[in-house]
């Protein structure tokens, strides 16, 4: 009987189960809502930016910054606590993206460099942070930013490091300058 009633009225059951579909969203009182991609930035990667400077001393030892630069030997960059690999083999690139931990204050990274001769030298960064949840919209995913407060190195390769702007979210900015000593790790071209 009920499979006798279905073939019969099925085209009916058809157009009750459309109009109960368009109809009761709105007679019920739920409106269906859409993403607003508009108000949500396309470009959302919360990235630090870090640029490759040639250190310079005058006489007195002061320094004074030098000239962007391109790394000429291989360039290998760790997360020291979880141990994670988040460059592997940069040569001559002037800068490099590197992503920030969400929760904690203290970013430990290892910078290694590797010549033509296979010598290696590497230097540690430690990089003081603010963290604060951030979002464009209700619509739009929560974002971390970060405040860089600090930044401390060991000076084997690497001469100084300046904060250059310490927000880092999606603007695209240069954070942080490191300046090399030229003549260990890093050259003009």
């Amino acid at each position: 009987m009920t499979i006798r009633f279905l073939k019969k009225y099925k085209s009916s059951l058809k157009v009750v189960f459309l109009w109960l579909w368009v109809l009761l969203p709105i007679g019920g009182g739920w409106v269906v809502a859409s993403c607003n991609d508009v108000s949500c930035p396309l470009n959302n990667t919360v990235a630090s930016i870090y640029g490759f400077y040639a250190s310079a001393r005058v006489d007195g030892g002061e320094f004074v910054a030098g000239s962007a630069v391109s790394i000429q030997d291989t360039l290998t960059i760790k997360a020291l606590g979880p141990d994670t690999v988040l460059v592997n083999r940069l040569v001559g690139k002037g800068t490099v993206n590197l992503p920030v931990s969400f929760y904690q204050d203290v970013d430990v990274l290892e910078f290694e460099f590797t010549d033509k001769q296979s010598c290696v030298g590497a230097d540690t960064l430690w990089i003081s942070k603010k963290n604060t949840h951030h979002f464009d919209d209700p619509s739009c995913p929560i974002h971390m930013w970060h405040t860089i407060l600090n930044v401390r190195s060991t000076h084997h390769l690497i001469d100084t490091v300046l904060i250059n702007n310490a927000e880092v979210n999606y603007d695209g900015l240069e954070n942080l300058q490191i300046y090399f000593f030229t003549s260990n790790a890093a050259d003009n071209g």
